[in-house]
């Protein structure tokens, strides 16, 4: 039986959650000189709300800090503005209180204090645009993995589907009993029917499992405006196409990489205000985020006005032949100086990869002094996905579109680089054999036989096929656990006359082009170097101690905190060294080493601490709960740490 407290709890939250993002909106709003004119009375509304159903469901937190929240606004409205100086503290109550409606929040009497102070006589009572103190920003929402809350409208459309194909059913197994063959120009209509609502019907189910961009969305104006005042920017963040969907498990993988993007525009893309008015710019810069769906396919863009890249880094894409490749080369970076939010090279190559894992890509376009655009091909749902399907040596393959160039009919080719490519549109692009990629036999192509161009990571490949068979949209399968290590594929399909197309990741293939004789589907050798886990909350920090561990030859595999970490300790033998954060959600870096150490079977195995807490007491307590080595953020040196690693595996 549920349990009706927490039914209301749920509610409340739902509700809670929705006004505290239209108060953010709102704050922000007038913080850039703007707002409607019921503002204030519109933010007290929504406030006095929360204050009052915390009370009902008993969260006397949030009802206690809403309540000295909606003190100060009633005295803001009885003076009709609201003071600039207000919007602070105010915006840093609403993440207070986002944690608190998450279950997640602490006691916050400081705070509270300083709210009961701001209301005092003669602390103002006009918003004026102004550089707001830094602040966190509340973390981005994650979906509750075990369920998919869903519109009501979309469930009703979904049970008229299946009513109407229930009917169509009963209506064609109606005229073959009674008219059998004579029937038939019916039966041939109701067949039409049939697959006209299978079509809606499949639309409805794709549309159960999508997530508008807006629901991942809402946090990131404050961030941006955030690391704005940090850096001494004037940034404005547009967002369009909010309203576009996404399979809601692309949507929960792309909220990192958006952050990361954004931070790259503000910290590195935008200009100060005195440099973009002596380049002729508004000193007020814009980013963009927005999104578009293309047929299977949805372009998210995250786009800035700012300085875009050097004139070296668009030398070196011109002679490599693409600015993508360049730009998501793992730990290359545009920075002249590395700061907290850019300038370690990390970020483009681990956004790369996250589109690739979707079946995606991703393209970079940027000329200096005019800004860059970051552009991630995603398809609308993973268990659904539009490919081109083709045929070489007896097997089927599958390309997403997304990735899909074009198609073209071999001619002449010439020599690139010593290796066969052909000319299309003027431009040289490397040529290779599909069946001699894939480590299959390479029986003799067919005359004029059909190309298909793939583009990945920037860079393009032509593969010669025996034949196209078209386009088609293919519900994904899971090639099983014996076949899941095989990075080359995505999955698998079964086609209408039953035969299996394997799904091919085209950035495996255009990897595999550019070093003749390694078929990209061949065995792996067992790699013998050292695996490393790094076990870190910040995206920006793991990516960094991923690439410094990589370039140094370590396998890595990365964990968001201390009970993701023991997952893959208890799933892997393999792992020979951890290296772990100290302050992280779930379960702290103390705690993991402490379980690790009491580990029935990876008691022994190396734990090196990389935190920010650096007094002799944070490091007594590392130690003491079995750490090998301790070290800290703020004296962080990368050769250090590879030295750490090399030691404690003995390599």
């Amino acid at each position: 039986m549920t349990d009706p407290d927490g039914e209301f709890i749920e509610i409340f939250r739902d509700e809670a959650s929705g006004r505290l993002d239209r108060i953010v909106d709102t704050l922000l709003a007038l913080e850039r000189g703007g707002g409607a004119p019921d503002a204030v009375d519109s933010l007290f509304r929504d406030v006095h709300t929360i204050k009052g159903a915390a009370g009902m469901v008993g969260l006397n937190d949030v009802s206690a800090l809403a309540h000295v929240m909606e003190d100060l606004l009633a005295t803001a409205r009885h003076h009709e503005a609201l003071a600039a100086e207000h919007i602070d503290p105010l915006l840093r109550a609403c993440d207070a209180l986002r944690l608190h409606v998450e279950g997640k929040g602490e006691p916050n009497p400081g705070l509270i204090a300083e709210i009961i102070a701001a209301k005092a006589p003669g602390n103002g009572a006009s918003v004026a645009p102004h550089e707001p103190a830094p602040s966190v920003a509340a973390p981005a929402p994650t979906a509750d993995s075990r369920s998919i809350r869903v519109p009501a409208e979309k469930i009703d459309t979904l049970l008229d589907l299946v009513g109407e194909t229930v009917l169509h059913r009963r209506r064609l197994d109606h005229e073959l009993s009674v008219n059998g063959h004579n029937g038939h120009g019916v039966v041939t209509d109701e067949l039409d029917r049939g697959e006209r609502l299978l079509n809606d019907l499949k639309g409805a189910a794709i549309g159960m499992r999508t997530l508008p961009l807006s629901s991942i969305v809402t946090p990131l104006p404050r961030a941006v405006r955030d690391l704005a005042a940090e850096t001494g920017k004037q940034v404005e963040l547009i967002v369009v196409g909010a309203e576009t969907e996404l399979d809601r498990a692309i949507l929960e993988g792309l909220s990192d990489p958006l952050v990361h993007l954004l931070r790259n525009a503000v910290g590195h893309g935008i200009e100060s205000p005195q440099e973009r008015e002596r380049a002729g710019k508004p000193a007020r810069g814009r980013v963009e985020l927005r999104a578009e769906q293309r047929g299977s396919i949805v372009e998210v863009t995250v786009a800035d006005d700012g300085r875009g890249i050097s004139e070296a880094t668009l030398a070196e894409a011109r002679r490599t032949g693409s600015l993508t490749a360049v730009l998501t080369q793992p730990g290359f970076s545009t920075a002249d100086a590395v700061s907290a939010i850019s300038g370690r090279g990390v970020g483009l190559d681990a956004v790369k990869d996250q589109a690739e894992a979707f079946g995606g890509s991703i393209e970079v376009r940027s000329e200096p002094g005019h800004g860059m655009q970051v552009i991630l091909r995603l398809p609308l749902a993973l268990a659904l996905i539009e490919v081109l399907l083709v045929e070489r040596a007896g097997n089927v393959y599958g390309f997403p579109l997304a990735s899909v160039e074009e198609a073209v009919s071999l001619g002449a080719t010439l020599a690139l680089a010593g290796r066969p490519a052909i000319e299309v549109r003027g431009h040289s692009i490397a040529l290779g054999d599909l069946a001699e990629l894939m480590g299959a036999a390479a029986t003799p192509q067919v005359p004029r036989a059909p190309v298909v161009v793939l583009t990945a990571s920037g860079r393009r490949v032509a593969l010669v096929c025996d034949a196209l068979l078209g386009k088609e949209e293919v519900v994904v399968k899971s090639l099983g656990p014996l076949l899941s290590s095989l990075s080359t594929y995505l999955g698998a399909a079964i086609l209408g006359d039953g035969r299996i197309a394997l799904l091919v990741d085209p950035a495996v293939l255009v990897r595999a082009s550019a070093q003749p004789g390694a078929p990209a589907a061949a065995p792996a050798a067992e790699p013998t170097a050292p695996k490393v886990l790094v076990v870190e909350d910040s995206l920006t920090i793991r990516e960094l101690q991923r690439s410094i561990l990589e370039a140094a030859g370590y396998r890595v595999q990365t964990a968001r905190d201390g009970r993701d970490a023991l997952t893959y300790i208890d799933g892997d033998s393999g792992i020979d060294l951890v290296v772990t954060d100290v302050e992280m959600p779930e379960m702290s870096g103390i705690q993991l080493t402490e379980a690790i150490r009491a580990h029935a079977t990876c008691s022994a195995l190396p734990v090196v601490i990389v935190t920010s807490l650096g007094d002799d007491g944070d490091r007594r307590r590392g130690i003491d709960a079995g750490a090998d080595a301790y070290m800290v953020k703020q004296r962080f040196d990368q050769h250090d740490l590879l030295e750490t690693v090399e030691r404690l595996v003995g390599r």
